[in-house]
């Protein structure tokens, strides 16, 4: 498996982006083995031949692997990027699509090799076809979308995100190991600030669909005793309040760590799990003109009827 550093690639070089696409629950349930190779195969026999890079989709431990699983066994390379530089629910939301780059043609796959390919101009459509799609998949597919040229993965994406996460891991794990702290190793590459070190003190979840909506508090603890932190979520993180102020909004990210370093999902939160809350502001990519908006419905039904601000204002207010 070679990983390229996006400025690299030729301009003319055919991309696609690849992911799992489902419920956390579903995956959970549900090894993913060789889904997205077969969803790569579909996107590169109806629309994509020639193919030569495949790029993550989103910023996640989970969806940086998922490109891996095809160049390991197929003639492309993986791009050291990513289309959004954060976890995202909906497939409008990456910087491709803020470039106005279709969506589809795109492929959905099981493990069985069983596969569909979608075809439509506009992306509400496609989403609602790849949505249903996966419903017969088990809630879990390899998805293959927004096949594009190497220009436009370089004005789009988020370069250097894969290394940063491998930069991130070696942090940990060399803090974790001299009995450092995890959390400040993290925030030292990454920038950003702790909101809270605490307990779950409540968590609540319902899944629709391809969807888990969370509803988080965390009650901090040690030195931040009194202090109460709650997130609210759609598969990935979207709102954090700390005592009742807003303290982040997508895009910004919001993150969970285990005292001890390890990486925590939604998913694997229950009532008493011990984490820590930190938030880094969005890439400068997501300050376009219409980007951060592409979050505001999501917000909206969630409860947030305001405006993106960035939570570096938000915290000096």
């Amino acid at each position: 498996m070679r990983l390229v550093p996006l400025k690299e690639v030729h301009d003319h070089a055919k991309v696609v982006s690849i992911a799992g696409m489902g419920s956390p629950e579903a995956m959970l349930r549900t090894p993913f083995t060789t889904e997205a190779r077969h969803a790569f195969d579909a996107l590169s026999r109806e629309a994509a031949p020639g193919t030569r890079y495949v790029i993550p989709l989103e910023t996640s431990g989970f969806n940086f692997l998922t490109p891996m699983t095809v160049a390991a066994s197929r003639a492309v390379a993986v791009l050291d990027a990513d289309g959004a530089g954060r976890a995202i629910p909906q497939l409008n939301q990456t910087l491709f699509f803020a470039r106005k780059l279709p969506l589809a043609p795109l492929a959905l796959a099981d493990a069985r090799g069983r596969s569909i390919v979608i075809r439509a101009e506009e992306c509400a459509l496609a989403e609602k076809a790849a949505i249903s799609a996966l419903e017969f998949f088990g809630w879990s597919a390899g998805l293959a979308c927004y096949p594009m040229a190497g220009a436009m993965a370089k004005r789009a994406a988020v370069a250097g995100t894969v290394s940063l996460a491998r930069a991130v891991g070696r942090a940990v794990r060399l803090a974790t190991a001299s009995g450092g702290d995890a959390l400040q190793a993290v925030l030292g590459i990454t920038g950003g600030w702790e909101l809270v070190r605490g307990a779950v003190d409540r968590f609540e979840t319902e899944t629709a669909g391809s969807y888990t909506f969370g509803n988080l508090e965390i009650a901090g603890n040690g030195a931040h005793a009194g202090a109460r932190v709650r997130v609210k979520s759609m598969n990935e993180n979207m709102i954090a309040w700390k005592d009742g102020g807003l303290a982040a909004v997508a895009p910004d990210r919001i993150c969970f760590l285990r005292p001890d370093g390890r990486a925590v999902t939604n998913a694997d939160l229950a009532a008493g799990a011990e984490i820590a809350v930190f938030v880094l502001e969005a890439q400068p990519n997501w300050r376009g003109k219409g980007a951060a908006a592409l979050f505001t419905p999501t917000l909206s039904a969630m409860g947030y009827k305001g405006p993106y601000v960035p939570a570096g204002k938000l915290r000096a207010a």
